[in-house]
């Protein structure tokens, strides 16, 4: 049984294909090989099926490229209203995770903070670490903050650990 269960909105895979750019044939390649000519922006697609697509994509490009894919996505995503600084859109990415999921085993990703400048991202979601650490970035990025993201030692998602931890500061 897969750890997750429900779905994915079309239009946030959209917007990570989109991101990737100069990559289309590596894209149509993915997709075919996942069963699909392209992906609908207003349709929802299994989730586990869409990690797969991320985690073939990032197979192919690497960890570089999805951390800068990840960066790049942070300028389509919606955000709840009232995020004003690094802090608020640190405690709103399992708000802003779950307007493109929806279902009974989704995964949740949550936000302590341990001081001023520096927080414990719990992110138990499917989904490729490095495009996680690229929307860290990418968030603090957009209120004028540079992250040091740096991954917990208590495992990796990608491998078999319930989530990842991040510890950001900012």
């Amino acid at each position: 049984m897969d750890r997750y269960e429900g779905e994915y909105n079309g239009a946030a895979l959209q917007s990570f294909l989109l991101a990737l750019g100069d990559s289309k044939p590596l894209i149509d390649r993915v997709l075919r090989n996942a069963g699909v000519d392209r992906i609908d922006a207003d349709r929802w697609y299994e989730m586990n099926w869409a990690a797969s697509v991320y985690k073939a994509i990032s197979d192919e490009l690497g960890r570089p490229v999805i951390v800068a894919v990840g960066r790049r996505m942070i300028d389509a995503a919606p955000f709840p209203p009232g995020i004003n600084d690094v802090r608020d859109v640190l405690q709103s990415l399992d708000a802003a995770y779950r307007l493109s999921v929806r279902g009974p085993r989704t995964g949740a990703i949550t936000c302590t903070f341990d001081d001023d400048d520096t927080a414990t991202l719990h992110w138990a979601t499917p989904g490729i670490c490095a495009m996680n650490i690229g929307i860290i970035e990418g968030c603090c990025a957009k209120f004028g903050a540079r992250a040091l993201v740096e991954h917990g030692a208590t495992g990796c998602a990608e491998r078999g650990a319930s989530a990842c931890i991040y510890r950001v500061t900012f």
